[in-house]
């Protein structure tokens, strides 16, 4: 996605800068939204289930994107020059140039506006688009690998291709070391053998090493053995359900150390997917949410990424190939590259 051009807009600070400058108060918005004007009728801001909603064909404006709903009135796009997002009507998705992008909260018509929740806009649009809104841009010199399972621990498994999850982690972080040590990064592995290593110790050792970026690297299996694709997942912001789960619940008020990164998170795991998908084709089963525990104490940008189904026969196929494992490595690579690229465009 070439996002030059947005570049050039202001960066959106806070929901009162994003319409109506950096100098507004809350009360100030807030005045706003309750004069009786005709922007009344077209508010920019409205609450439902106790959290917040903005406009997006507002917020858009604010992006330079022209906004309108697509035929049938069940879609409503937003498109710049490089860019479209489009986001169904009471959907808890969203498509950012044809990538899935999960959301915390569904889409809500209001009076043929759609609005998105707040959190989603600051979690989700805003690293993507506007990453130089946010303050403390991460650096990119250590990586860590952390290639899962591992020992006792087999991980997904299809043992009548003799594949194990396990091995299929640890190869494919070699490959990647090996790529990025060749383009001058400094390279950590939570494992470089078949040893068990606790799901907890693994942040521990990139917060030990202060590493820069944290890529944990797995594979899917599925009683199915249709279900196929690749998908990636950054750490569950704090107040939000998890992809999985259909509304928060009562542990979702807990905010984790990763959560300090949920902005680099988002954007690292944008790019990492669309390499993937880009190099290796899809399904794209898009950049997801959890709260899995290697995530959740890291004190860098760090996602888990899911590199196919050894369920499903085509992939368990392509698995056991050494090419096909490359490929693999290869696209996380660029997407670690791209991430990069993105962060030096910053102030």
């Amino acid at each position: 996605m070439r996002i030059g051009a947005l570049l050039f807009n202001p960066p959106v600070r806070s929901l009162e800068t994003l319409f109506r400058g950096r100098s507004m108060s809350c009360c100030a918005l807030a005045a706003l939204l309750c004069a009786p004007s005709v922007a009344a009728a077209q508010r920019v801001e409205i609450q439902h289930d106790g959290r917040g909603y903005i406009d997006l064909a507002t917020a858009g404006a604010r992006l330079g994107m022209k906004a309108y709903w697509l035929t049938g009135h069940e879609t409503f796009r937003l498109r710049s020059r490089w860019t479209n997002i489009d986001v169904g009507k009471g959907e808890r998705i969203l498509s950012l140039n044809g990538l899935p992008i999960h959301l915390g909260f569904p889409a809500l018509e209001s009076g043929g506006r759609l609005y998105m929740a707040q959190a989603d806009y600051l979690h989700v649009i805003q690293p993507v688009l506007t990453p130089q809104a946010f303050a403390g841009k991460p650096g990119l010199r250590r990586i860590v690998i952390d290639p899962g399972h591992g020992g006792r621990d087999l991980g997904a498994k299809n043992e009548a291709y003799g594949l194990f999850e396990a091995q299929l982690t640890l190869d494919v972080a070699r490959r990647l070391r090996s790529l990025l040590l060749s383009a001058g990064y400094e390279v950590v592995m939570t494992r470089d053998s078949d040893v068990f290593i606790p799901l907890e110790r693994r942040p521990r050792i990139a917060n030990r090493e202060s590493g820069d970026l944290f890529v944990s690297i797995h594979f899917n299996a599925a009683v199915s053995t249709t279900a196929e694709g690749f998908e990636t997942f950054a750490l569950t912001p704090r107040y939000q359900a998890s992809s999985k789960y259909p509304k928060p619940g009562r542990g979702d008020n807990v905010r984790y150390e990763g959560n300090g990164q949920d902005a680099w998170n988002t954007l690292l795991g944008y790019h990492l997917q669309r390499a993937l998908v880009q190099r290796v084709g899809g399904p794209d089963r898009g950049l997801k949410r959890a709260r899995w525990v290697v995530l959740r104490d890291l004190e860098c940008p760090g996602v888990l990424v899911e590199l196919g189904f050894v369920s499903h026969p085509g992939t368990a196929q392509k698995a056991r190939t050494a090419v096909f494992r490359q490929t693999l490595a290869q696209s996380l690579y660029e997407g670690i590259v791209q991430y990069g690229k993105r962060l030096q465009r910053l102030p």
